[in-house]
């Protein structure tokens, strides 16, 4: 994985994402693409927040961003516990809405994934193919709009189909895997933009990496 060896490229960032601390749905590894389902950190994912906060603490950001979900919400929080700068919200970096496998295992969605498309979404969610649409419009956002360097506490989904793409790789299929909890992965403007770029020009092929 692609994550800066040392803080040193964190602190020169323009833009840093992290994946929110690990929550009580991790454990359990069920599934939450629902902003109104309050899934809270677990008392580990706390502390991922809170050390990554303190590991982080010489940097002053300039803005904050979290998703409509409130695990990236309480991460900030214990990352930046004086509350500034005040977070705004980017629903496009919304986790993905799994739909009717809300609250289910994890599994039962991959097993029903194996079977689709990824231009086919489960009952009352969205598609993987509509989901990198949603992403390529975030990260382009952010290329053109954040003020470094700017924090960005989103979801595994959002940094995997970013790394994928920074890679020339099918953003949805490609080989970068899990993202883990509370671990920051810094960008310039020019790669949220390239990244950007490439998750649309995938999206216009209809899923077809180039």
């Amino acid at each position: 994985m692609p994550v800066a060896a040392d803080d040193a490229a964190v602190a020169s960032a323009d833009v840093v994402l992290v994946r929110h601390g690990e929550t009580v749905y991790n454990t359990r590894n069920v599934l939450s693409g629902k902003p109104w389902n309050p899934v809270p950190l677990s008392d580990r994912g706390r502390e991922q927040a809170a050390e990554l906060g303190r590991r982080l603490a010489g940097i002053r950001w300039a803005e904050t961003y979290v998703t409509r979900f409130p695990r990236t919400v309480e991460t900030l929080a214990l990352m930046l516990p004086d509350g500034r700068p005040a977070p705004t919200v980017i629903s496009d970096l919304d986790d993905i809405d799994v739909g009717e496998f809300e609250g289910r295992p994890r599994e039962e969605y991959r097993t029903w994934r194996r079977s689709h498309g990824i231009d086919e979404a489960p009952t009352g969610g969205e598609s993987r193919l509509a989901v990198t649409e949603r992403y390529g419009r975030g990260l382009a956002w952010l290329a053109d709009n954040a003020t470094a360097p700017a924090l960005v506490v989103t979801h595994d989904q959002v940094v995997r189909y970013l790394e994928n793409a920074l890679q020339r790789e099918d953003p949805v299929l490609g080989p970068v895997g899990p993202i883990p909890n509370a671990t920051p992965y810094p960008y310039t403007r020019e790669e949220l933009a390239a990244a950007a770029a490439w998750l649309s020009a995938y999206v216009e092929r209809g899923g077809v990496a180039a």
